[in-house]
């Protein structure tokens, strides 16, 4: 058989909208991508994918989305947003769906927020697993998943490469949507609490992407993590950076397949 591709999409927010473009690519291109590990809305767009939806039927919903659709005030309270309206939105499209019913094996990371440890969530439901990826601490509530009270998995691992090398591919393409911080304007609590988790990522995060066989990283740094209504720019700027680094992917399953003929075809 050949290369096993394994896909690390990364947090980011709004900027997340990218990595549907990304996916797009890889998908016309015939890149056939095995696994996936997501963190926060790279486990958001990741499930999806796992679970058979449409990408551009993804793209038409990322187009038109506001942040009234997922935003539910719920001051006062351990966070901002108590992502009951996030919630409704990805049971539109999981309907209920465990791990085990996904067409591909995902990975999604959250962090335990009473021992900081990093959490992969490969079983049970998987919007909980979702949301609990995706809860900012300070702007979304906590979610109680496992036993454990999850946050976003932002703070420990934003673009989760080594779980998608331990998922079982040969192949690593890593997608970070992280933001410029020299062009990044903070205009709300959740944007300052968002900027301060990336800050602190930063380096761990460069780090971490040395070990993925291809990292793409999409020109989206200046957008507000908050600018959904942005969607159709974000979609395209993914899809322009996926296109630049099909040379490095096919180049990268080439020298996987010269490496390793056991598991060429």
């Amino acid at each position: 058989m050949n290369p096993r591709i394994a896909l690390a999409l990364g947090a980011g927010a709004a900027r997340g909208l990218a990595h549907i473009g990304v996916l797009q690519v890889l998908q016309e291109a015939g890149v056939e991508v095995q696994y996936l590990a997501g963190t926060s809305v790279g486990a958001l767009v990741a499930a999806l994918f796992a679970a058979g939806v449409d990408l551009y039927e993804l793209e038409k919903m990322g187009k038109a989305l506001k942040l009234k659709h997922l935003v539910d005030f719920v001051l006062p309270g351990p966070g901002l947003i108590g992502g009951e309206k996030l919630r409704g939105f990805l049971n539109l499209f999981l309907r209920g769906k465990a791990f085990d019913d996904l067409f591909h094996p995902l990975a999604v990371v959250a962090t335990d927020l009473q021992t900081g440890e990093e959490v992969v969530i490969r079983e049970g439901p998987v919007v909980e697993a979702v949301l609990a990826s995706c809860a900012i601490p300070g702007v979304f509530v906590p979610v109680r998943y496992g036993g454990r009270l999850l946050v976003d998995g932002g703070l420990v691992d934003r673009v989760p490469v080594q779980v998608a090398q331990g998922m079982g591919a040969e192949l690593v393409v890593a997608v970070d949507v992280g933001p410029s911080l020299k062009a990044s304007r903070l205009r709300s609590l959740p944007e300052i609490t968002i900027q301060a988790i990336d800050i602190m990522q930063e380096e761990v995060m460069r780090l971490k992407a040395r070990t993925a066989d291809v990292f793409i990283r999409p020109p989206v740094g200046e957008f507000s993590a908050l600018r959904l209504d942005k969607g159709a720019e974000l979609i395209r700027l993914g899809r322009m950076a996926a296109e630049k680094a099909l040379p490095a992917i096919k180049a990268a399953w080439e020298q996987k397949k010269a490496a390793f003929p056991n598991i060429s075809e």
